[in-house]
């Protein structure tokens, strides 16, 4: 699709609606997907057992992270992490820093144990996210695109190699509706997932075989992506609120 296509999808979007990919058909997660080429790193970690924490994340397809609030928290922000049945399997929270990381999340599981670190430091040209394991190990990183017209983010092994694609409508666009993004094959053939944002709700689905290190990148990318939409929420919000 040229942008030219695009920039007109965008201007005759219903209001409140996003567009494009309000049209994606509903997903349901595959039992199985296309092998992703993991790479050097990516298959040691379940090789020599599931990092701890991140037991559970074998038997699910699905999660959906919902932003609780505390007294307590003051300018950061607190999410419970629930399986496909409701049930409350993580907890994460988010620090925001005046000067400090970008992007700062810690996910425990139920008995407040590490499970991971979503890391994003302060950088001038780009905006990339890490996902650590409780005991530092690098699992992977999130990889935000510049473009004006799509929402474009990467799946990344420790090595830097493209897994899995992130596509969706533009956060310059509309971001206060319901919002959907694709996970997507590297090579962009195969639609493996979802991540979907409704009801300030965040759900993102994968196949229930994909390997456990990979689901947990997903997820944090959920988290990312949540972060990407309640800032640019909030910015038009101010300029609203100032005009």
């Amino acid at each position: 699709m040229s942008s030219t296509e695009f920039q007109s999808i965008i201007q005759n979007a219903p209001k409140g609606e996003p567009p494009s990919y309000t049209t994606i058909a509903p997903y349901a997660p595959p039992d199985t997907y296309p092998p992703v080429d993991s790479g050097p790193f990516m298959g040691t970690t379940y090789a020599m057992g599931v990092p701890q924490g991140m037991e559970h994340l074998l038997q699910i397809n699905q999660l959906s992270i919902r932003e609780k609030f505390k007294v307590t928290q003051g300018w950061g922000r607190n999410f419970d992490v629930l399986n496909p049945v409701g049930q409350g399997v993580l907890q994460a929270e988010q620090r925001i820093h005046c000067c400090g990381p970008m992007f700062d999340v810690t996910v425990r599981d139920m008995r407040g144990n590490d499970v991971m670190a979503l890391h994003e430091g302060c950088h001038c040209c780009s905006r990339e996210m890490e996902v650590h394991s409780p005991d530092g190990g690098l699992l992977g990183f999130v990889t935000l695109h510049w473009n004006s017209f799509v929402t474009h983010l990467s799946i990344k092994n420790p090595a830097k190699q493209v897994l899995l694609l992130i596509l969706g409508p533009s956060l310059q666009a509309n971001v206060f509706g319901n919002i959907s993004f694709e996970v997507k094959s590297s090579d962009e053939q195969h639609v493996v997932g979802m991540i979907r944002h409704t009801n300030e709700e965040v759900t993102v689905s994968f196949p229930l075989d994909m390997e456990v290190t990979v689901k947990a990148i997903l997820a944090g990318s959920a988290f990312y992506m949540d972060s990407l939409i309640y800032q640019r929420r909030t910015e038009l919000l101010r300029r609203r609120n100032s005009n």
